[in-house]
């Protein structure tokens, strides 16, 4: 994977990931979320990937998955990431021992960017949902 940066203005700069996909990126979270905060997108998004992918695979009638991400950082530099909590509310008829499965299978397993974190030092948990209708 390449990716490369140019400097726009101020603190903000475009980002084009493999020659194919550009992403503006905002130290000021003024017209764009910031490099900090896409390692949240990134988190979020595998293990969302990750957990779809496993309850499809184990058949389960899942009608929706929301992943909400919440991480607080260290109050002085460098301001990493310490505490990462992760929240999976899934929508439909499912059984709670697959999730949860699902679930552990990605933490522990399948989703690189939640294991960088870990091995960053930072303590990531999770909580979940299932809403049924």
């Amino acid at each position: 994977m390449k990716v490369e940066f140019e400097w726009i203005n101020d603190d903000k700069f475009i980002s084009m990931v493999n020659e194919k996909h550009s992403i503006v990126i905002d130290g000021n979270r003024e017209i764009a979320p910031s490099a900090m905060d896409f390692l949240l997108v990134g988190l979020g998004s595998c293990t969302a990937i990750d957990v779809v992918d496993i309850l499809r695979k184990m058949r389960e009638p899942l009608k929706n998955l929301k992943v909400e991400v919440n991480g607080i950082r260290a109050e002085e530099p460098p301001k990493v990431y310490t505490d990462v909590k992760i929240k999976y509310i899934a929508k439909g008829e499912i059984k709670k021992n697959n999730l949860v499965k699902a679930i552990e299978l990605s933490q522990e397993k399948y989703c690189s960017a939640s294991i960088m974190f870990k091995r960053s030092g930072a303590r990531v948990s999770y909580e979940y949902e299932i809403i049924e209708d």
